[in-house]
């Protein structure tokens, strides 16, 4: 009896202190705060205007956007990347590879993976050992994540209210891929300018990681893991909890922008529609009483191609990176500022064939969420690539009376106009390039597959090496072979 009563007694101090344990994990488990501003500086922190160009230069502006869809979008982008690697330019008497003009490059979920490596630790993006190869294209990431998620002491502290799964996923990006970088780290860079986007769920709202986005806020941007943004980028719904971000508005004073004053006085949205959506969108956040929290999903829910945000600084003056702004602007010798820009979207949008339809019997509810989560997002991206060959054509437009033959205002790396005048509209060299899955031709193959092959690949952590490996290559191999990137390169070499 008496061992029996020592047995019980000993098993009951390890319950009491498994229970402790438990509960201390939980109430020291919270999301890592963004922190708060006093001041808002206009001229430091990630913004596109406080980051150094270095040797890329603003006449060649190329911006890139990498759509949603998992390690099958990560590896699209990644073929694109090295397809500009080994683009070899002469630009304004330089030699270099036509990567090392990039300026911008936008993002969402899967897309946002190789964006940020390439930005903290660009050649290392192209690196089998210890780089993105190793790190995340080739590695099953679902597994690693599902490990994350059923360590006991996870376990503990996902009882914490402010604590989600989100959290956890957060902490091993930051630690497995990101290796703890900042964005500062990212600032000190320099360009690229990365525009990492996550969804506000409240609003269905596009979010996106910049210094300008966190002035609302009050809130810094540089002590903030890059591995976090990424997380909140690629946050798909039921999956993991939203990711939070707190808002400090009623900490500094945030100097309101002249175009949303303008805004103000627009009520019938009469005037500029968009304009207004965009300015009651940002000052919703000011009122941080009725939203001390934004709670961020994976920007594919916003705009699963990743352009939205460029879209707005091709058309407008209003946004703090406008190209409209920048267009206007004189270069070096009487030379425009941007004399040729080039957008390059990668969509790795899939449509895998559904047995749904054939059977009288409703869907189940992971079908319907999921379908829900993406369809809709997908069909919204047609509308945002002829929204971009749009604006182009607008441009162009404007621009016929340049020259003595209309049609060469049309005309990629068109013969300089003979006559251009001193002020106004300077000309344009415009190259609109799309890469998907679904440029593939009907009958066409590329390296063995056809179109419905890339098509049915699976939105997942996970892909097989020789799956990643020809999905690298087709993008490569697509871009190459695109109308607009042979005249580029031609004009370029």
């Amino acid at each position: 009896m008496k061992r029996l009563a020592q047995r019980l007694s000993r098993n009951a101090r390890t319950v009491v202190i498994a229970a402790a344990l438990t509960a201390s994990l939980s109430a020291c488990a919270s999301y890592p705060e963004n922190q708060p501003i006093d001041t808002v500086n206009e001229k430091t922190g990630y913004r596109f205007n406080a980051i150094e160009a270095r040797d890329n230069s603003d006449s060649l502006f190329v911006i890139l956007a990498f759509s949603g869809g998992g390690t099958r979008a990560a590896a699209l982008s990644h073929g694109v990347m090295e397809k500009l690697r080994d683009t070899k330019i002469t630009w304004e008497g330089k030699s270099k590879s036509l990567l090392d003009e990039v300026d911008v490059i936008s993002s969402v979920s899967g897309g946002s993976f190789t964006a940020a490596y390439y930005g903290l630790f660009r050649d290392r993006l192209f690196a089998e050992n210890d780089g993105f190869l190793d790190k995340f294209l080739y590695k099953d990431i679902q597994a690693e994540l599902l490990k994350q998620l059923i360590n006991p002491l996870n376990l503990a502290r996902l009882t914490s209210p402010t604590f989600g799964r989100i959290d956890l996923v957060a902490e091993y990006y930051n630690e497995s891929i990101f290796e703890k970088k900042t964005f500062a780290d990212l600032g000190a860079k320099g360009r690229p300018f990365l525009m990492i986007n996550a969804t506000n769920m409240s609003k269905g709202a596009r979010f996106t990681f910049t210094q300008d986005q966190f002035d609302v806020l009050c809130s810094t941007l540089d002590p903030f893991q890059v591995g976090r943004s990424v997380a909140a980028s690629s946050n798909f719904p039921i999956a993991f909890t939203p990711l939070q971000i707190s808002n400090w508005a009623d900490r500094c004073k945030w100097p309101t922008p002249k175009w949303i004053k303008t805004a103000r006085k627009d009520q019938a949205f009469g005037k500029n529609p968009r304009r207004n959506n965009r300015a009651r969108l940002v000052e919703s956040y000011r009122d941080q009483e009725e939203h001390p929290y934004i709670h961020l999903l994976d920007g594919g829910i916003a705009d699963n191609i990743g352009f939205r945000g460029p879209l707005a600084a091709l058309q407008s003056n209003d946004t703090p990176l406008s190209l409209p702004r920048m267009i206007n602007q004189g270069g070096p010798e009487g030379q425009p500022r941007i004399r040729k820009i080039v957008v390059i979207l990668v969509n790795a949008r899939n449509a895998p064939s559904v047995s749904y339809d054939k059977k009288p019997s409703p869907p189940g509810l992971i079908t319907v969420l999921s379908t829900v989560a993406t369809v809709p997002m997908d069909n919204y991206s047609f509308d945002t690539v002829e929204l971009l060959q749009k604006t182009f054509r607008n441009w162009q437009d404007d621009r016929r009376h340049l020259y003595k033959n209309p049609r060469d205002a049309y005309t990629p790396c068109s013969p300089p106009p003979k006559n251009l005048p001193a002020q106004g509209l300077q000309p344009l060299d415009l190259y609109p390039i799309v890469v998907g899955f679904e440029q593939i031709e009907d009958g066409e193959e590329y390296l063995g597959h056809n179109r419905d092959w890339y098509l049915s690949l699976p939105t997942s952590f996970v892909l097989e090496r020789d799956q990643v490996d020809t999905i690298r290559e087709f993008a490569g191999a697509l871009l190459e072979n695109t109308d607009a990137f042979k005249a580029l390169r031609k004009c370029l070499e």
